[in-house]
């Protein structure tokens, strides 16, 4: 049976009116609502076949058609048409951009947020985990006689603060001294590629008076590495789901919060990415059993080439797929593109 133009037409039909309104769709549906040239017997006959070959299916006795897992594949892969972003949302997007560009850590929090309210679903967003990046700069900054606090900043623009207790009193301008010496040995260094004993030597041969102090920025450093080794991940949206029709099952809906509340859950609906390019993964084609009724749209931003981390967006199978990778898109282009620019400046 072949799949021709007027049963590609059809279930396009029947896709989009679905997405719409959420009600199965009938042949007299389709032939009010669309100009297909072809009357009601026709249409229920190229229907039939639709579902013969797994593209459509019927819910209930005597309902109308939806898509299934099979039919909307077809529909993201050769139907599918991005939308135009509203202006008044692209102007949104660049402010908030604008304003969290020098903090990738807030920009993920911000960007997760802003998705959700621009989609009605889930939002995840990530940034790489910390042990990827290399340092940027380091800070000794005293605090009293006897204590430093340690600001490591990342090429990424991650900020992590550590307090180190030492034993000599350390003024400013000693500190200072200390941290050109530190930034020597350490800047450019990737954190997982830190050799305590190479690292030791090199500092210790500059800081013969003050090892005490090497030896504890290296071991907040290494804190450090241990702490982020998980991306960064913030979702929000979640109560968006709530509102969906397809999902009033209290026990369907239980399932999915509990495997939100699971970081590493959230970095593997993240990790089957491929890198610049968006991913759509629907119903049973995601790993997890909870999310066998949702679709998951996902996208990366990046620096110099560099993937920073990942956005996904998590709603029913009857997503409007065209408006969410639109939005998407856009928001992840624009982030690597005002990173990069950030980067250069």
């Amino acid at each position: 049976m072949d799949m021709n133009e007027r049963k590609v037409r059809i279930l396009e039909a029947i896709i989009r009116d679905y997405i719409q309104t959420g009600d199965p769709v009938g042949s007299r549906t389709i032939s009010k609502k669309y100009d297909l040239g072809i009357s009601s017997a026709t249409i229920r006959n190229e229907m039939a076949d639709l579902e013969d070959l797994g593209f459509i299916m019927q819910p209930h006795t005597s309902a109308g058609r939806i898509p299934s897992d099979k039919g909307y594949r077809l529909y993201v892969d050769t139907l599918m048409e991005r939308k135009h972003v509203n202006p008044d949302v692209e102007r949104i997007i660049t402010e908030m951009i604008k304003q969290k560009i020098n903090r990738i850590d807030m920009l993920v929090e911000e960007t997760a947020k802003l998705i959700a309210m621009l989609t009605n679903y889930a939002t995840i967003a990530s940034a790489a985990p910390i042990a990827q990046t290399t340092i940027k700069h380091l800070q000794l900054v005293p605090i009293d006689d006897k204590s430093v606090a340690c600001v490591i900043v990342t090429d990424t623009n991650i900020v992590k603060n550590h307090i180190i207790r030492t034993p000599k009193e350390l003024n400013f301008h000693l500190c200072m001294q200390l941290t050109n010496i530190l930034n020597e040995c350490l800047k450019g260094t990737t954190l997982t590629e830190i050799s305590l004993h190479k690292i030791r030597i090199s500092i210790e041969e500059k800081l013969k008076d003050y090892s005490d102090i090497a030896a504890s920025v290296l071991e907040v450093i290494y804190d450090t590495l241990r702490q982020e080794d998980i991306p960064n991940i913030s979702i929000r949206g979640v109560n968006n789901i709530l509102d969906l029709q397809e999902f009033s099952d209290r026990e369907k809906i239980r399932d999915i919060f509990k495997l939100f509340e699971e970081k590493l859950h959230l970095v593997k609906l993240l990790d089957h990415n491929p890198k610049n390019k968006t991913t759509i993964r629907i119903g049973q084609e995601n790993i997890y059993t909870p999310m066998k009724d949702c679709s998951i749209i996902t996208t990366s931003y990046t620096i110099g080439g560099y993937t920073l981390g990942n956005i996904g967006i998590i709603g029913p199978t009857r997503m409007d797929y065209g408006q969410v990778v639109s939005v998407l898109e856009y928001v992840t282009n624009h982030i690597t593109n005002m990173l990069n620019e950030f980067d250069d400046s």
